[in-house]
């Protein structure tokens, strides 16, 4: 019993979701009038790969961390994309022309992947001002006062990386924050768990009847 138990335990424990799992949902408006939404899956592991954002500048790199990314503006339009999310520890929000201590650079890379290995190649990006607990990176913040505030879109020259436009962000908010669904395999592990539990528990009562009849006969 105490084997089955601890069995039980254990894979209740590896099936648990990561305590700062969510789903953020945000909305954004910019100056130019462009109008775009995304959803953060804040339990997304990090790249292996360094996100590299300039000569000498390197971040986090979150692939796939965000989906239904749609964009409406004169100069790009996207609808419901899966691409990267990134933070950037080391440029603070003084670096780059708001008040200090508001958190650090972060935001929404397109095209995927354009931001690890071998360089900088994205075509736009949305900076947003992230304010979570820098010590628990590369854990993203699952709060969404940590993203509170958006800086704005800034669209790239992919082979040069020169910036040929920055859009402000005038209006930035969380709208929804929902759990994280449960993996198939996480229910998949439950129910393995469960029914490897049901068996040696009829194993050991199989045991213990047998057992018992041995007693009673040899008595």
């Amino acid at each position: 019993m105490a084997v089955a138990g601890a069995a039980f335990i254990a894979l209740l424990t590896e099936g648990t979701a990561p305590v700062q799992a969510a789903l953020l949902d945000f909305s954004f408006t910019t100056e130019s009038g462009a109008t775009g939404s995304f959803t953060l899956e804040t339990d997304t592991p990090p790249s292996g790969e360094p996100g590299i954002f300039g000569p000498g500048i390197t971040g986090i790199s979150y692939p796939n961390a965000v989906s239904n990314f749609s964009v409406s503006a004169p100069y790009i339009n996207l609808s419901n994309v899966t691409t990267d999310f990134n933070v950037v520890p080391s440029i603070t929000s003084d670096f780059i022309g708001f008040p200090a201590n508001l958190g650090v650079l972060s935001g929404v890379s397109y095209p995927p992947g354009c931001i690890t290995a071998p360089g900088f190649t994205c075509l736009f990006d949305v900076a947003v001002l992230y304010s979570g607990n820098l010590s628990e990176l590369p854990v993203l913040s699952d709060n969404p006062l940590s993203y509170s505030r958006g800086a704005g879109i800034r669209f790239y020259n992919p082979t040069t990386q020169e910036r040929l436009l920055t859009d402000d962000i005038t209006n930035f908010q969380v709208v929804r924050k929902q759990p994280v669904p449960e993996s198939g395999s996480s229910l998949s592990l439950l129910a393995f768990g469960i029914a490897s539990v049901g068996l040696l528990l009829k194993r050991n009562s199989d045991r213990t009847g047998k057992a018992k009849q041995a007693l009673i006969h040899s008595s």
